[in-house]
């Protein structure tokens, strides 16, 4: 039968036996055993670990830092804008024999690719949703000019590279005003069925109608390039197979504070029951499980972490995942000492019925309602 006695009514039991009657000149044994079958202790909520830990470590940071925003939900973004095309107002003033009157003058095809690290995550199993894709262009001349062409966007499934979205938009006689501001030629959103983000933007049969005596029309601008933008966001969700390759950015042993106050006890074993809450759409797997000590926390090799294949299932901001847990600590020498920390090694994927839920830097791992089994019988104290 569990018992839980009040660590404080002990120790105020045990001094207060004492008897002044014994000669104690040659010291007094203060040690004190309780032979409890087991008492329980709290130990203190630990994490989140989340999502905005991930991306604000060193190396994920440096490599997605750039690419990924967040709005103010905390819904992560992944954003690129890109120049996928210049042509030097005078390359064309080189190329041309007459500017004496107002010409024509026909741009290569390019193709472009503008979803970035979106691509990426693609490759890793996610989904995209929220796609917008907008193309610029700007004016560097002193005066309007006229343009017209075929914008071609693809979307392509990077698992089985079949084409899941392949449109062609034929825009004819656009005006492009003198302005400090690039002006839109087409603002696309992509329909969320879709799921893939673009492969290619292509430019395709495109042409200037530019006004005559064009070298005159540079003079004094600081500008000298017709400049093709793309602008391309998304939000990323796990579709039905996403997995974050966190060892791929050295991120897959993460380090969060934990308070277990057992050193007092003098034990070699402790068995810890906790609630872990989830609210990654993602599942998470525990491979590796080591504790921490000391004042600055540090790895402590000398603590046995003995925990079955721990898997803990996803949920969401809403609706939390919830995954009960025993873990086992040992000492191999000696008894355990104050632990201050615990350093995790974690694999993430999918998890089911959240395939649509948007990544969010505000969603992760919790430790909640955690509390320490201590059996053996508990000592306290020493001789004086």
């Amino acid at each position: 039968m569990r018992k839980t006695i009040p660590f404080f009514l002990c120790v105020l039991l045990f001094t207060a036996c004492e008897n002044k009657l014994y000669d104690t000149e040659d010291g007094l044994n203060r040690e004190v055993t309780l032979f409890e079958e087991e008492i329980s202790v709290p130990i203190g909520n630990a994490g989140p670990f989340n999502l905005e830990l991930v991306l604000q470590s060193p190396k994920v940071g440096a490599f997605l830092g750039t690419v990924l925003t967040t709005e103010e939900d905390g819904t992560i973004v992944s954003k690129t804008s890109n120049s996928f095309y210049k042509l030097s107002v005078y390359e064309i003033i080189a190329k041309t024999p007459d500017l004496s009157q107002p010409f024509s003058y026909p741009m290569d095809n390019k193709s472009f690719t503008p979803s970035g690290i979106a691509n990426l995550f693609q490759t890793f199993g996610f989904s995209v949703v929220d796609q917008h894709l907008k193309v610029f262009v700007n004016n560097p001349l002193n005066k309007p000019y006229t343009l017209g062409g075929d914008i071609h966007v693809a979307c392509l499934n990077t698992k089985t590279y079949e084409t899941v979205y392949n449109q062609s938009f034929p825009l004819a006689d656009i005006t492009v005003e003198r302005s400090y501001s690039d002006t839109p030629l087409l603002t696309l959103d992509i329909p969320d069925s879709i799921g893939s983000c673009p492969s290619t933007v292509e430019l395709n049969g495109w042409s200037f109608n530019l006004p005559a005596n064009l070298d005159q029309e540079i003079r004094y601008s600081s500008k000298t390039e017709f400049i093709f933008n793309v602008d391309y966001s998304c939000h990323i969700t796990p579709g039905e197979n996403g997995e974050i390759p966190l060892a791929m950015f050295g991120a897959n042993k993460m380090s969060f504070n934990l308070t277990l106050p057992v050193a007092s006890y003098k034990l070699k074993e402790v068995e810890a029951s906790l609630k872990l809450e989830n609210t990654l759409p993602l599942q998470v797997t525990v491979t590796g499980i080591k504790l921490m000590t000391g004042s600055k926390p540090a790895v402590d090799e000398n603590l046995l972490v003995s925990v079955e294949d721990l898997v803990i299932k996803g949920g969401s901001l809403e609706t939390p995942g919830i995954t009960p847990v025993t873990v086992n600590i040992k000492a191999l020498e000696g008894t355990i000492p104050d632990i201050t920390g615990v350093q995790v090694e974690l694999g993430i994927k999918a998890a089911p019925g959240f395939a649509d839920t948007c990544l969010s830097i505000k969603q992760g791992v919790s430790v909640k309602s955690a509390s320490a089994t201590l059996r053996g019988g508990i000592t306290f104290g020493g001789n004086e």
